[in-house]
Parts: structure tokens; sequence; C-alpha cells
């Protein structure tokens, strides 16, 4: 069987570390040939090259780890392309977040104002990345990581990019707290899912093979969980007290009850704040680890489940048997409730490269509906308009979020956004 080349952009990041490391710890099963680490971050992508490497060979995962800074030489030959850069880096994702509570609006990376400036940063650099894959690598897959994960992979679609499925392990990380809520063993984990990424619906839920019929009236969040997802968990329970049965996506809790995030925010600052005095320790931990015989990785940002979801899509695109994943693809004939070349969350089988998408027998609650409806317009019209950007565009998509009032609120952000950004977003700088 033919080895696999794997690359990895945003290759510097403090999660690539704890990916790696559960590459190696899945290497037979992955049969890897290389992993190779873009970033234009020359410094930290030497120190995490090194430690990445180290950690394959300590390992003995079989793969070898290399470093680029051409996106060029890191496409060729490559069979698998893992999309996980953060065009704008945290300090526009501090913008991200503080720019909408100036309007009395939510501030998050994804969700509201704060994911469709971020979408004006990621598109751009989404579609330079698949306009090289086109020269470098014609018949590489291309795994989406980037958020607005929803929105990025809405444009490699509309662009005409099919070899593109966007990941998101936040379903995964869902039930893992509901779970734990529960005291219930969580595996073997079953459920059905469908919705738009960072909205969507979970039906048909078993932990540890039971059945969750129906959720709990008086749970708790789990106690490592910090303040925004404890209210996230709160929302949502809220939420599932009135639909037996189903849990939603976290994120949805900010459509909910859009004033109980804004308060909290203005309470206690953007999160960004807190991962920034974090980094530094992370690349401090990776090069004191680099001067050991055999490097023991304790610290990387993010939880297992980024790795772990990696580790299992690398699986299904190899592997005869069918393996169940929650995926973000196009919709073709799947779902009526949305249109068909829209990219929707959903519950999927994959096999060698095939997916076969697979909606849940449970409808989406109704009174939802016209939520999603509208989200799914919000992400087709901001795809849109970072693909071909004008003033108006952009003011038509940001007035199409639930979270913005209307179309002068819109053009207000816009303006201030042009100010705060600057060149960090391609239509400003030329504009």
């Amino acid at each position: 069987m033919k080895r696999t080349n794997f690359t990895i952009i945003g290759g510097a990041s403090a999660y690539v570390p704890g990916l790696v490391q559960a590459l190696t710890l899945n290497a037979s099963a992955l049969n890897l040939d290389k992993v190779t680490l873009y970033d234009i971050d020359e410094q930290r992508l030497e120190i995490v090259a090194k430690l990445c490497a180290r950690l394959a060979e300590t390992n003995n995962a079989g793969f070898h780890v290399a470093a680029e800074t051409s996106l060029a030489d890191a496409l060729v030959g490559t069979d698998i392309v893992l999309n996980s850069s953060r065009p704008g880096g945290l300090e526009c994702r501090r913008i991200d977040e503080t720019l909408p509570l100036s309007f009395g609006i939510p501030g998050q990376e994804t969700v509201g104002p704060g994911g469709f400036f971020f979408a004006l940063r990621s598109i751009p650099e989404a579609l330079k990345l698949a306009s090289e894959m086109a020269k470098s690598a014609p018949r590489a897959t291309l795994l989406n990581y980037t958020n607005p994960s929803n929105i990025v992979t809405q444009a490699l679609v509309d662009s005409g990019f099919e070899r593109v499925v966007g990941l998101c392990d936040q379903a995964y990380e869902d039930l893992e707290a509901l779970a734990a809520s529960m005291q219930a063993e969580l595996e073997p984990l079953k459920f059905d899912c469908l919705g738009l990424n960072h909205a969507s619906v979970y039906s048909s839920i078993s932990f540890g093979g039971t059945a969750v019929n129906s959720i709990p009236m008086n749970l708790i969040p789990p106690n490592d969980l910090d303040q925004d997802h404890q209210l996230r968990f709160e929302v949502s329970a809220r939420w599932a007290k009135e639909h037996p049965g189903m849990w939603p996506n976290s994120y949805l809790a900010y459509y909910f009850s859009p004033e109980d995030f804004v308060r909290l925010a203005k309470t206690h600052g953007p999160r960004t704040d807190v991962i920034l005095q974090s980094i530094p320790k992370y690349y401090e931990h990776f090069q004191q680890e680099l001067k050991k015989d055999t490097p023991h990785l304790r610290l990387f940002r993010g939880s297992t489940g980024f790795g772990d979801l990696a580790v299992h899509v690398l699986k299904a695109l190899r592997e005869e048997t069918p393996v169940g994943l929650v995926l973000n693809l196009k919709n073709n004939e799947t779902c009526e409730i949305f249109a068909e070349d829209s990219v929707i969350e959903v519950s999927a089988v994959v096999r060698e490269s095939n997916t076969e998408k697979q909606p849940p027998d449970a409808p989406v609650p109704e009174d939802i509906l016209p939520l999603l409806r509208r989200l799914e317009n919000y992400q087709r019209a901001t795809a849109q308009a970072a693909i071909n950007p004008s003033t108006a565009r952009l003011i038509e998509a940001l007035s199409e979020n639930p979270l913005v009032p209307s179309k002068e609120v819109a053009a207000k952000m816009i303006e201030s956004a042009a100010h705060h950004y600057g060149s960090s977003i391609e239509f400003f700088n030329e504009n």
C-alpha cells in the first residue's frame, strides 16, 4: 500500500506538536512517509519541526518530519493537506472579540461579526492554498480546519475546489462535556448530527452503549470548563429541556442568549488576552524538551480532540472499513432544509476517500429552522463577499448575521473594522 505524505499549513502553531504526537501513536494504521510543516514564522517553525522530528524518531513512527517556508515546496508530492492556519494571528483575534462588543454584540472568533472578519482574512489565504494545490498537488485532498470552517469551506466549494472536507471537533467536545455532567461513560459514543458548523443539533445520542432519551433537568457544567464554556453549557441545557433527547452545538448559545455573553465578556475581558499570556510557556516547554534525549510532550495548545479528529480522518481516508465522522460537506441532495450547494455539518461515513452523508432520522426542531436558514444565507453571502469583495457586498453579508440588527449597524462595523484591522484584511488594504 502506498505510503502517505501529509502537509500541515500553520505548522509553527503550538497545536502542532500535540497533533504530531497523535500521529506517532497511530503510525502503524496511518502508514505515513512524510509530514511537512509549512509556516511563515521561521523561528517558531524551526522549534516545532525539530521537536516533532524528535517525537517521530523516539516513538519509531516510521515517518520523517520536514519544515518548509515555501508553500509550493511544502505541497509537492503531498497526498493530504490540513489547513490549520490563523491569518492575522492572535492580534486580529483580539479585534474579533472586542470590536463587536462596542456595538453590544458578542465578540467571538467564529460567531457573529468576529467570525465575519475572520472569514475575510481566512478565505483569501485558503483560495491561494487551493490554487497552489491545483498546480503542485492536483490529486491531494484538503482538510480545512481553519475557522470559520463552514464559511471557508463554502468559499472553496463556490470557487470550484471540490476536493475539500471541512473539519471541526466541536461535536465531540460538546458531547464529552454532556457525558461528564451526567457522570456517564462516554465511549462507545454514538450520535447523529445535522445543521451548519457551530450551528448543528445532535440527536440519537448514546453514551457507553446506553441511549440518552432525555437530558436531566438540573445539569451542572463540568468543573474544568472556563467561564465562557460554562455559560454555553448552561444555555444549551436550557434549550435541551424543550427538546427531549437532543443537545445543541454549544456555539448556538451565542444566538440563543447574546446579552449574557456580552455581559460576561465586558466583565472578564477577551479570551485572547489569556491565550497571549500562555503562548510563551508552550514554546519554552518545546525548547526544554528538545534538550532531552527522549522528549516528553506535556504542554500543547488545544485538547486531544484536535489531534484525534485529524487521525480519525486520515485513517478513514485509507481504510476499507467504513468510519463514522461528523464532517462539513457540500449538501447536494442530502438534506432538504438547505440548498444543494450549501456546505452543511452532517454525520457521514468515510471509506477510502469516499464520503457518504447520513442525515439523522430525527428531524431538526421546527423552532430552530428560521435561525439555521438565516445562518445559511449569511454563510453563503459571506463566502461570496470574501471571494469578490466590495463595500456593498460586505455590508449586505454582515447584515445577514442574526446578531447584527440592521444594514446601518453593519456599515458602521465595517467602517470601524477598516480602521482596526487595516492591512490584515486585503480588501481594506486595497481600498
